[in-house]
């Protein structure tokens, strides 16, 4: 139990980092296709997705969260404690890190925060769980 104390910290710090770079990522695509549209309000969310893509920068978080999560899986986890301690490493660091998203984007409309918290939490949790499956398989 006292690596979940060393670990979840990391793993929040280092998954919401990746995130708000990712963020500014969509941030940047957005203001570059408006650029060639000419600005146009956008109301269907195929076309949102399209002008933030949305799509790679999830993908591409995954993937960061699947590299933060296998080094600290592989550096300070020890299979021998468990599938508990590993769920909850995913579920505390995937819960905290939303609200951390949610409480951030206070600002923001509901939707905007629900939206971003979602897309934090799905992402984190593909990219946890398959990184400690990996360092479970690998030792």
């Amino acid at each position: 139990m006292g690596t979940l104390i060393v670990i979840i910290p990391i793993g929040i710090l280092l998954s919401l980092i990746a995130f708000f770079v990712f963020e500014l990522r969509a941030i940047k695509a957005n203001k570059n296709s408006a650029i060639v549209t000419g600005e146009i309000p956008i109301y269907d969310i195929n076309e949102k997705f399209k002008h933030y893509d949305t799509i790679n920068n999830t993908a591409l978080f995954a993937i960061v969260v699947y590299i933060f999560t296998l080094i600290i899986a592989i550096s300070y986890y020890n299979p021998s404690y468990g599938l508990v301690h590993a769920l909850l490493y995913i579920f505390l660091s995937t819960f905290i890190g939303s609200l951390i998203i949610f409480l951030i984007k206070m600002k923001k409309t509901l939707l905007i925060k629900v939206f971003a918290a979602f897309l934090y939490g799905a992402a984190h949790i593909v990219g946890s769980s398959f990184a400690f499956l990996t360092s479970y398989l690998i030792s």
